[in-house]
């Protein structure tokens, strides 16, 4: 059987570790030619070296999403080194912050906007007019449960994450005749490194953890894998009749009824 992205080309933002990391890990196994775009040169540049030692074909591209320079540019040196972009994954975003409405700064409400709604409209606006040149492609912008559900504490985390899926929306009726497929991968609970050093600011890191998965039917939180094999299934011609759609993998946490 032949890899499932066989000699397509795929960049992944916030690629350096979990989400993103484990999403261009497994496209690449899948045979994409990956660029692995993050701000974090370190660990960017570990993860290109491990696939290329897999034999697998990597770049990283020192990117600030919220930087459209930035963006640009790396989608260039994308399409000089790998070929014109068929997969692009907006994953890079900032994570909750803790505090509630009128806690948050106007400065700290601009910068979740331009990291998690301008970022990932650069990213897009970026790579639309390749893949229109190309005959289609496929976007995949990573949003969130916060996407649908307010979480106390969460601003403007939440508020970001609903806008996402109004551009995917957008994005998709407007280039869909284009063959351009847009999707929103919408997970729950996740097993990050970041996750995992919240975790550890705490009296008990290990209950704290334990508590948050048994909030969810499946009695547990998700690993980075188990977000990464969806958005193959969105990157791949499996979706192929898919777009505009926000696919939820949350362990069932967002059916539960509550008083």
């Amino acid at each position: 059987m032949s890899a499932r992205l066989q000699g397509k080309v795929a960049i992944v933002t916030g690629a350096s570790d979990g989400i993103g990391s484990a999403i261009a890990r497994l496209f690449a196994a899948e045979g994409a030619k990956v660029c692995v775009a993050d701000i974090d040169v370190e660990r960017g540049l570990a993860l290109v070296e491990e696939l290329r030692a897999a034999g697998q074909q990597a770049i990283f591209a020192n990117t600030d999403i919220a930087d459209e320079a930035s963006v640009n540019a790396m989608v260039e040196a994308t399409r000089e080194q790998l070929g014109s972009p068929d997969i692009l994954v907006n994953n890079a975003a900032l994570t909750p912050m803790g505090k509630s409405v009128l806690d948050v700064s106007r400065e700290q409400w601009q910068k979740n906007f331009a990291v998690n709604v301008d970022g990932m409209w650069h990213c897009c606006r970026a790579v639309l007019p390749m893949m229109q040149a190309a005959g289609g492609g496929s976007i995949i912008n990573i949003g969130s449960v916060h996407s649908f559900k307010i979480v106390p504490d969460s601003f403007p985390y939440a508020v970001t994450k609903h806008a996402v899926v109004g551009l995917t929306r957008t994005l998709a009726v407007e280039f869909g005749p284009d063959n351009i497929r847009v999707n929103a991968l919408c997970p729950g609970m996740v097993e990050t490194p970041n996750a995992f050093k919240a975790w550890e600011q705490t009296e008990d890191p290990e209950a704290i953890r334990k508590a948050i998965g048994d909030v969810h039917p499946l009695r547990r939180n998700a690993s980075t894998e188990e977000i990464a094999y969806p958005a193959l299934f969105l990157a791949s011609s499996e979706s192929s009749f898919m777009t505009g759609h926000s696919l939820v993998v949350d362990g069932g946490r967002s059916v539960l009824y509550h008083d």
